[in-house]
């Protein structure tokens, strides 16, 4: 059996490089889920710099629920993050969310919110991009509705 010096190079290359793309990857993933876990602070802490932290100013929120009225409600990334006013919900501590990153291509990150809420459910979809090396928000769309 021949093996070319070349076949051997090429698989050795190769056989190099997949422990760099799974640790690229693995990071990546750590760096989502912890612009995640700081866009959940803002939350239980009404904090816009940790909002602002995590979301594109130039991104967007979109959303819909009925109990909210039939429009569609818009803002950008600046906009929802100055909505977070330093205090929290008065029943913060009853509200649960819940996160899990969906799919991950290149620069793009999908996240799906689940929302339980004291009287309202809700589901966000997340999308975050990185640019400059650095993983950021740049969507939020959201839908829920009231508990019976």
């Amino acid at each position: 059996m021949k093996v070319s010096i070349r076949s051997v190079g090429l698989a050795a290359s190769l056989f190099l490089l997949l422990p760099t793309s799974a640790m690229a990857q693995s990071t990546d993933r750590e760096a989502v889920d912890k612009v995640m876990q700081t866009f959940m602070r803002a939350y239980i802490t009404a904090d816009n710099t940790l909002a602002k932290d995590v979301f594109r100013t130039d991104g967007v929120m979109i959303g819909y629920s009925e109990a909210r009225g039939s429009a569609l409600q818009m803002r950008t990334g600046e906009q929802f993050a100055e909505g977070f006013n330093g205090k929290p919900a008065a029943n913060e501590a009853q509200r649960k969310r819940r996160y899990e990153i969906v799919d991950m291509a290149t620069n793009l990150a999908a996240v799906r919110v689940m929302l339980d809420y004291p009287g309202w459910d809700g589901v966000d979809y997340v999308v975050l991009l990185k640019t400059d090396g650095q993983w950021k928000i740049m969507s939020k769309s959201w839908t829920g509705q009231i508990k019976p």
